[in-house]
């Protein structure tokens, strides 16, 4: 993992300091970045003291609604064991989104959603990243949406979707500048993936296939397509859901695990699957697909 520079971490600070120039009374409610930097150290401090259970209480609807209290509790545990002691937090990014102008958040309820991402320096010296979404209930307050950890050498551990990712750009075939990046630009093309699917639009759908991934079974890829194109433009709706998202980065490729909920006329499926993706000109392509 990349490690960020003093210099870069001071320009974030300054940019920090000018937000903060601007009162946050002084803006409309879900203007202010102030607002969400505010919320994100608060929920750190609640994920710190391994306060769980209130964190979900206070959370918004959008998680409650795809997240149990007792499920939350628990991998929201594990993701916070992934990181385990931490020594200090800068935050990196702070982005929004909404879903009238990001086609990623298409599987997402209207309205507007947001990213707080830190870099953290853990207690053995390593940089992590830890990554935090909400959404804005009611054009008032923002509420905790997800949380993503990242710690080198250990997979990602995902305690909720983190709806509002933000891809970064970087050289043909070259990891990322952070890990925090790769998992953003991975949780991205899953999400894309799936709205192109849901949508039945065939050239995004298999734009999201590296030329050569492999197709299950016994056919080739062209015979794949139009196979795919069949079963998918003959459907009157479809839905594809993802929860649970798990993702793991490995270098230029990464591996994304996730609980998919299809639903297609009389069809309603949930299973487990699992994309394999390549990095390939500034792009996560998936190179194999597997379920089960």
């Amino acid at each position: 993992m990349h490690r960020i520079s003093t210099k870069l971490l001071a320009g974030w600070l300054l940019a920090a300091a000018a937000l903060g120039a601007v009162a946050a009374d002084k803006l409309p409610p879900g203007q202010s970045a102030d607002e969400l930097l505010q919320g994100a150290h608060a929920t750190l401090r609640q994920l710190d003291e391994n306060r769980f259970g209130p964190l979900w209480d206070n959370a918004s609807r959008v998680l409650k609604s795809r997240v149990p209290r007792a499920a939350f509790i628990d991998t929201t545990r594990k993701a916070r064991q992934t990181i385990g002691a931490v020594k200090q937090r800068d935050w990196q990014s702070v982005t929004r989104r909404t879903t009238a102008t990001d086609g990623s958040l298409q599987d997402l309820p209207a309205g507007t959603y947001a990213n707080v991402e830190f870099v953290t320096l853990l207690a053995d010296g390593k940089a992590g990243s830890e990554k935090l979404s909400f959404s804005l209930e009611d054009g008032k307050r923002w509420r905790f949406t997800g949380y993503v950890a990242f710690r080198p050498e250990v997979p990602a551990a995902s305690a909720a979707p983190a709806p509002t990712a933000t891809a970064a750009s970087a050289a043909a075939d070259s990891p990322p500048t952070s890990a925090g990046n790769a998992i953003a630009e991975v949780d991205a093309a899953v999400r894309a993936w799936a709205a192109a699917w849901a949508a039945k639009e065939m050239d995004r759908y298999f734009a999201a296939y590296a030329p050569e991934a492999v197709p299950s079974g016994k056919l080739d890829r062209r015979g794949w397509e139009a196979d795919r194109r069949k079963r998918i433009e003959g459907k009157s709706r479809i839905e594809v859901g993802v929860d649970d998202l798990v993702i793991s980065i490995h270098g230029t490729t990464a591996t994304a695990h996730f609980k998919q909920t299809y639903r297609a006329d009389a069809l309603n499926d949930t299973s487990r699957k699992t994309l394999e993706f390549q990095r390939v000109d500034n792009r996560w392509l998936i190179r194999r697909e597997t379920a089960g």
